[in-house]
């Protein structure tokens, strides 16, 4: 009589488990925290904001390739690390200092098609946390360019040490503070185009707050 007690105590615990796995699994938003999660090759292709499918990326005016997927689809650099780097801290022009730089996979849901890849910047201004992330435009050869046209997204720190980019069908839709305590917040603003890699630029007027 015990061990049958046992036996069914074993499967109702099996079945809560699978519960709240679904439950889990079936969230439409996903928070992919891009400071304090390592793994810069963690990338998908997509279509985004000009960060989609296109062909010919290489020949439009200002693009530059960025990274390559192999055949098991581990991306690549194709740009030293530091010059893109260089290139971000230029396009923030806002005294940010990016120390960490790396290709993401936004992630999707099974039967969305192919997800999408961004590049990302992350540093701090002013001591408070600031990202910058745009999404690259991905080649049926793998090869994956940042085009004048990607939107960038530019995350500011108010008195959170780390802040998350939400996803939502491989699109940044909002932000989150790991600690809200004490007023801390995250803030989003999506800006059109870029000029990441213009030889000569005016800049382009980042939406910071006085």
């Amino acid at each position: 009589m015990k061990s049958l007690s046992r036996l069914f105590g074993l499967l109702l615990l099996g079945l809560l488990t699978g519960l709240v796995l679904l439950s889990t699994t079936s969230c439409g938003t996903t928070r992919t925290g891009e400071r304090s999660r390592p793994g810069a090759a963690e990338a998908i292709g997509g279509n985004e904001n000009g960060g989609g499918s296109v062909t010919g990326a290489a020949a439009v005016a200002g693009s530059r390739l960025v990274v390559q997927l192999d055949a098991a689809g581990t991306p690549t650099f194709k740009l030293p690390p530091a010059q893109l780097t260089t290139a971000l801290i230029r396009q923030l022009h806002d005294g940010t200092v990016i120390d960490r730089v790396l290709v993401r996979a936004a992630p999707s849901e099974a039967g969305q098609g192919r997800p999408v890849y961004y590049l990302i910047g992350m540093g701090l201004h002013n001591g408070s946390f600031r990202a910058i992330a745009l999404p690259l435009t991905g080649s049926d050869d793998g090869t994956f360019y940042l085009t004048p046209a990607a939107s960038r997204y530019v995350l500011t720190g108010t008195g959170c040490p780390s802040c998350y980019f939400d996803f939502e069908n491989g699109r940044i839709v909002g932000t989150t503070c790991d600690d809200t305590s004490g007023g801390s917040t995250c803030d989003l603003d999506e800006l059109s185009g870029n000029q990441v890699f213009a030889a000569q630029r005016t800049p382009i007027p980042n939406a910071t707050k006085p």
